[in-house]
């Protein structure tokens, strides 16, 4: 039996990681509102004030994506759910090889491979992702890449 709420997740799901993992072959125009708000943890992260076009948005992935061998993925671990309507919910692991770039203050050499957990929740209007939630953890893929923790950032 068809699910439309499952089919409404899945599709933005799928657009959404199609960004992170570098796949997506469809304009971020058609799924992401142009004045997108971000929600960021404060460590490891830039500003939220800073991602506030998707253009900008689109850039800061590029640049992730920028620091990891091809092939590095996103992939859902639990979910995508469609909640109330209008937010996609996924818990994620993110598996990669890192290959220099950010953070600056990592040790390990090029080729460390490198996985982490998170959740993203995404808020839609008509259709598109208008609000963004981050939650992941940095620390852990800070400790695996060797990276000084700054002073305070587990506070």
């Amino acid at each position: 039996m068809n699910d439309p709420q499952a089919d409404v997740a899945h599709t933005i799901w799928n657009y959404w990681t199609g960004l992170w993992n570098g796949t997506g072959r469809t304009d971020p125009a058609e799924f992401i509102v142009d004045d997108v708000t971000v929600h960021l943890p404060t460590f490891g992260m830039p500003p939220s004030s800073s991602l506030t076009t998707r253009d900008h948005v689109t850039g800061w992935i590029e640049g992730f994506r920028s620091c990891y061998r091809p092939g590095a993925r996103f992939a859902a671990e639990l979910g995508p759910w469609l909640a109330g309507g209008q937010f996609v919910v996924a818990r994620w692991r993110f598996t990669g090889t890192w290959q220099g770039g950010v953070p600056a203050t990592a040790t390990v050499a090029p080729g460390t491979d490198v996985s982490i957990c998170g959740v993203d929740i995404l808020r839609l209007e008509d259709g598109r992702i208008a609000e963004y939630w981050l939650s992941d953890d940095q620390l852990d893929l800070y400790g695996q890449l060797g990276a000084a923790i700054p002073a305070g950032a587990r506070s």
